[in-house]
């Protein structure tokens, strides 16, 4: 069984344009962010989903809304199922944080004094060293390492491949990070150095046992 995922990144928010932490803190979209929406949709007008997704937080709803909004095959009936499961990585007590700061907090926690940038933590580290990293920082440890993000994201996967029909086409709208770890973990560490625009799309092929990505972080084809 395999199905095609179109992945996308949900549009700009407050926390992105101002560079803060943002997992399942839920800044609304920014006009450029809801630009980025139906820009994305205006992309992917020709696709015909057979359902779509989205985490539940509201920059992914939306975004997901405006993106079927432009769709020329959908019925009004076609609104994006949402799942916590795909929710943005949890990043505890660093929500809401200045992305710098935080990289600089986490990397002197594992004993690297050098780090100074969230770019630098991502391109140095795995995604799930990163997650680990993280957790260890937290003053509170409430922040998601690698077994609990993946517990859930596996989880969120597994319910699609109980969902979807074998040859169908589905929409789901989720986050940069997870959209990295799932890059990093199923294609490669050096693609996933590159964090998705928002808005992007990237295209996944999903079997029962594997992912296998096909287009990464595109905001200009037409599908």
């Amino acid at each position: 069984m395999t199905f095609k995922m179109y992945l996308v990144r949900h549009g700009q928010t407050i926390f992105n344009k101002y560079e803060r932490m943002q997992g399942w803190a839920d800044a609304p979209l920014t006009n450029k962010g809801i630009e980025d929406g139906y820009a994305a949709g205006e992309r992917l007008a020709n696709v015909k989903f057979d359902a779509a997704y989205s985490s539940d937080l509201s920059r992914a709803v939306h975004t997901a809304e405006y993106i079927l909004a432009k769709n020329q095959h959908q019925y009004a009936s076609l609104t994006p199922i949402q799942m916590a499961q795909f929710r943005e990585e949890f990043f505890g007590s660093f929500e809401g944080l200045s992305s710098s700061r935080t990289s600089r907090h986490v990397g002197a926690a594992i004993g690297r004094d050098d780090i100074a940038t969230y770019s630098q933590l991502m391109s140095e580290l795995s995604q799930d060293e990163v997650m680990d990293a993280i957790k260890l920082g937290d003053p509170t440890h409430d922040a998601e390492n690698a077994a609990e993000f993946w517990e859930r994201l596996d989880h969120g996967l597994n319910v699609l491949r109980e969902t979807v029909t074998d040859g169908q086409t589905i929409l789901v709208v989720a986050h940069g990070t997870l959209i990295r770890n799932l890059t990093d973990r199923f294609a490669s560490h050096e693609i996933a150095e590159t964090r998705p625009d928002n808005g992007s799309v990237s295209v996944w092929e999903v079997s029962d046992t594997d992912l296998e990505l096909k287009h990464y972080n595109d905001t200009t084809t037409v599908w």
